[in-house]
């Protein structure tokens, strides 16, 4: 078995546009990383490592876009997570606007 290192990690993320995103506080605590192509920002914990989130360009997914993973949302209820609607995207061979041939694994 090949293992490529950013598919080891999971990034679970809705995706937001710019006004419904607000970074409250620890921004000098991030750091950045861009990954492959370099057009989308990856922003992380400086101290721990975790992906907070990541902020995008993409003309196909309707211009600049954050995506935030839900492992750092505060005050969420699991009811409204388990109730969101789940978009699986094929990252393993850059088919960003297509799911996977196969999600039971996910």
């Amino acid at each position: 078995m090949q293992l490529h290192h950013l598919h080891q990690t999971r990034f679970w993320a809705p995706i937001v546009k710019p006004d419904s995103f607000r970074l409250l506080a620890g921004e000098s605590e991030l750091t950045e990383y861009l990954f492959n192509t370099k057009k989308n920002r990856h922003l992380f914990c400086k101290h721990c490592g975790v992906r907070s989130f990541g902020i995008g360009n993409s003309p196909e997914s309707g211009g600049l876009s954050y995506g935030v993973s839900v492992t750092c949302l505060e005050n969420v209820e699991p009811q409204e997570l388990i109730d969101a609607p789940i978009t699986y995207v094929d990252g393993r061979h850059n088919n960003w606007d297509l799911a996977p041939p196969e999600t039971r694994h996910l």
